[in-house]
């Protein structure tokens, strides 16, 4: 019983107030070093670097400093450094 309760506080502490999952933003939470930051900050550091149609890519993950982002008709990636 005390794992179960355990296990709903884990999940509850993980969802924001729309009932959605938090993603986790530091890199200690990683999987095979890639990590989510604010996409919104990704979105802002790729249109500076060059980024020229921000509406036909989705932000995907982060990696060694790097910013990666998916376009939404043709799936190739693209990246740029943070």
């Amino acid at each position: 019983m005390v794992q179960v309760m355990n296990h709903l506080l884990l999940m509850l502490s993980l969802t924001n107030n729309k009932g959605g999952v938090k993603t986790p933003t530091t890199k200690e939470t990683t999987m095979n070093g890639m990590y989510q930051r604010d996409s919104n900050e990704a979105f802002t550091n790729a249109k500076a670097k060059g980024l020229d149609k921000p509406q036909d890519y989705m932000y995907m993950y982060s990696k060694d400093n790097m910013d990666f982002f998916k376009n939404i008709n043709f799936r190739n990636y693209i990246s740029f450094n943070q």
